[in-house]
Parts: C-alpha cells; structure tokens; sequence
C-alpha cells in the first residue's frame, strides 16, 4: 500500500512539473525594453502563465539577472509559426508588444501598437 501511494505521489508531483514547463517559455531580448510600467533588461527571460477563464493573464517573468516581475496581458491562443517577441520604439523607447509562444501569443498593454 504504502509503495503503490508513493507511485501514485510521484507521478502527480511528475505532472504538475510537465504541466508548469507547459505554460513557459523563454525568449531573447536584444535591448532593454518597456513592458507596461515594468523596465526589462537586455538578456534571456522566461515567461510563466497560469491557466486561465479568460483572455486577460499575468505573465511572470524571470530575468537573467534573477528579477522576477509580473505583467498584465490579453492571452490569445492558437498554434504559432515560431516563439518569439514584438517589438515597436516609440519615442525613444522600446516596448514589448506582444511575446508569441508555439500555443499562443500575449498582447502586452502598453498603450502602443506593433508597427505593420
């Protein structure tokens, strides 16, 4: 009994695992950038996302540098070419417009929009 609960504790513990590395991804930004309020650094971050009801998700977002930071976004799914991130300069300043993952693409609210 007690090796059969064991099993059983170790492949729940297995499946929230995979079901964590499932809602991530992590992604390059090539110069600092702008999302919302929240200054990211130039480097390799990870984005984590719960599941969710409706389209509106808070991204967590972990820096190279360790910093973790959360961003409001519009979560809209469905199957992307390729993962990677948006960019638009607007002033000066470089947001992140949108980050896309193979299952879905954020929208982050910054009060700009991606140049076409």
């Amino acid at each position: 009994m007690k090796r059969m609960l064991g099993f059983a504790l170790l492949f729940i513990l297995s499946s929230v695992t995979l079901m964590a590395a499932k809602n991530s991804q992590t992604f390059y930004l090539g110069s600092d950038v702008r999302a919302g309020n929240i200054q990211l650094p130039r480097g390799i971050c990870e984005a984590t996302w719960g599941t969710t009801s409706g389209s509106r998700v808070q991204l967590t977002i972990k820096t190279d540098d360790k910093k973790t930071v959360t961003v409001p976004a519009l979560m809209v799914e469905g199957k992307e070419d390729r993962a990677g991130v948006v960019t638009s300069v607007v002033n000066g300043v470089t947001y992140l417009v949108e980050l896309h993952t193979r299952t879905a693409k954020f929208v982050f609210e910054n009060g700009t929009e991606a140049s076409k």
